[in-house]
């Protein structure tokens, strides 16, 4: 099977997740500008297994520039001409990454959107308000939540809500 197969059958299966997007290559050493996910901001992302255009690779170094602007160089990929061919390119997570970044108990929410909590509520999709996140929940109309341990747990590798004041 072509890697590119793995890819698709990896979306399908939402196994794969949109960190971000590739900007413009920077300097002579194979770094390129990443537009992530503020939430994945927080972290070092050294050494995370990402896929771009359906092929692995590591993050090799991850580092901020300027403000909020952050770059980071893929392993092996050493020139302009290596990665000139990922500007504007999406990179992707696996969802067996979900318990390396988690922030206040909690993991990034992106990985349960699509999914069910409680087996009552849907999650629809989250968003950022200021350095706040919440979570659109669907059961019998949208409910937005936010996003913290007053509201939810993380554990055994479950999201579960947990105070239904809103809900």
């Amino acid at each position: 099977m072509k890697k590119v197969s793995i890819h698709l059958l990896n979306l399908l299966t939402n196994n794969l997740f949109t960190l971000g997007i590739l900007g413009k290559p920077h300097a002579l050493h194979g770094y390129l500008y990443l537009n992530h996910d503020i939430y994945f901001r927080q972290f070092d992302l050294t050494g995370l297994h990402v896929f771009i255009n359906g092929n692995s690779y590591e993050i090799e170094d991850f580092k901020k520039h300027l403000k909020e602007r952050f770059l980071i160089k893929l392993k092996g990929l050493n020139s302009i001409s290596d990665i000139e061919i990922f500007r504007n390119k999406n990179i992707y997570i696996t969802s067996d990454q979900v318990t390396l970044y988690v922030a206040e108990n909690l993991p990034w929410p992106g990985f349960f959107v699509d999914s069910k909590l409680n087996s009552q509520y849907f999650v629809k999709d989250y968003f950022y308000a200021d350095k706040l996140i919440f979570l659109t929940l669907k059961d019998t109309e949208d409910i937005v939540v936010p996003y913290n341990t007053n509201f939810f747990s993380y554990e055994n590798e479950e999201l579960q809500l947990i105070n239904f004041d809103l809900a």
